[in-house]
């Protein structure tokens, strides 16, 4: 039983060697191993994006702290969010407005007039 550890001790330390040192007395030089791929490293495929990239590079300091800043993000995107949709959605419906009673000044009252009048056609063509 001590000859089989023994040679299968001997059988490691000679793969050991063989990894090590380019060649070996007596034996074919095998070709090198290429280590297993590392997943956290990007292929030239992936698409790394900006935000990845500055949190990757981000000093230890930082890193450490990474959920408080992101916690505080996500408070202040609450607190201002809802305001500057406010805004932008306030803005587009004056402009909406604006260009509903343009379209109506220009259009629609002529024919209310004409219809009023009596001098409008029965059925008009839309413009």
């Amino acid at each position: 039983m001590a000859d089989d550890d023994t040679a299968d001790l001997l059988r490691q330390a000679d793969a050991l060697i063989r990894r090590n040192r380019t060649y070996v007395a007596g034996s074919v030089p095998a070709a090198p191993q290429v280590p297993p791929p590392d997943d956290d490293l990007p292929v030239l495929t992936d698409i790394v994006t900006d935000q990845e990239a500055a949190l990757a590079t981000a000093p230890p300091h930082l890193q450490e702290h990474l959920d408080a800043l992101r916690e505080e993000l996500s408070r202040w995107l609450e607190r201002e969010l809802p305001h500057a949709v406010l805004k932008v959605t306030d803005g587009l419906a004056d402009q909406l407005m604006g260009e509903l009673t343009h379209q109506a000044e220009k259009k629609l009252l002529p024919r209310l007039i004409a219809r009023l009048d009596g001098t409008a056609e029965q059925n008009p063509a839309e413009e």
